[in-house]
């Protein structure tokens, strides 16, 4: 099982979520966040072109297959390249090692 997370800027939200959909993941949570960036350094995570120091974003999470997660990135990359937006959609994908079980 892997648990996949993206971040947006909150106007993205619904974009984001038919990304997800087309990836073929139907069941996601979502949070409200607020993004800081206060040095002009870019790591390649943080919108290179943002200059502004808080920023209303968004995190959806999902439990998924590897597969359904692999998708959803290639999704989101695609996405990006296409949009090519000062403030791109992240993802990342964690393994979980281990999980409540519902008996």
């Amino acid at each position: 099982m892997k648990l996949l997370v993206v971040l947006s800027i909150k106007e993205h939200q619904e974009q984001v979520s038919d990304l997800l959909q087309k990836a073929g993941i139907g069941r996601f949570s979502v949070t409200n966040i607020a993004g800081y960036k206060k040095v002009k350094e870019n790591i390649g995570w943080y919108g290179a072109n943002s200059r502004t120091a808080k920023t209303n974003s968004i995190m959806l999470f999902s439990f998924t297959t590897s597969e359904l997660a692999d998708k959803a990135i290639t999704e989101i990359d695609s996405c990006n390249v296409d949009t090519n937006n000062p403030f791109p959609v992240h993802a990342f994908v964690l393994d979980v090692e281990n999980f409540s079980k519902f008996i």
